[in-house]
C-alpha cells in the first residue's frame, strides 16, 4: 500500500458511552490488540479521517492517544502468544 503506516491507538476513558463510542470507530479502522489498545494501518488520509472523527467525539471522561510505529522496527511479541493471532493488517470501508 502506497504512503500507509502503522498506528497504535491507545485510550483512557471513564464513561462507559464515551468509551464505547471510540471503540466503535476504531474498530472500523484497525484491530483490537488489547481492551482499550487498537492496531490500524492507515493511508494520510484515513489516519486524518479518523483523528477528525474521534475529535468529532468530543471526549470529557478521558483520550485517545496515537502513535506511529517506525517502519524499520518490526512488531515483536514476548511471551506465549494467543495461538489465532492477527495477520497484521487491518482493514476497513472508505
Amino acid at each position: 500500500m502506497p504512503n500507509t503506516g502503522n498506528y497504535v491507538f491507545a485510550y483512557d476513558i471513564s464513561l462507559t458511552k464515551e468509551r464505547n463510542k471510540v471503540d466503535k470507530v476504531l474498530k472500523e479502522y484497525g484491530f483490537r490488540i488489547q481492551k482499550s489498545v487498537f492496531e490500524c494501518v492507515l493511508t494520510e488520509n484515513d489516519r486524518e479521517k479518523l483523528l477528525n472523527r474521534l475529535n468529532e467525539l468530543g471526549l470529557n471522561s478521558g483520550f485517545v492517544k496515537v502513535y506511529r510505529q517506525d517502519s524499520y522496527f518490526k512488531a515483536k511479541t514476548v511471551g506465549p502468544a494467543p495461538e489465532k493471532q492477527d495477520t497484521g493488517f487491518a482493514y476497513f470501508a472508505a
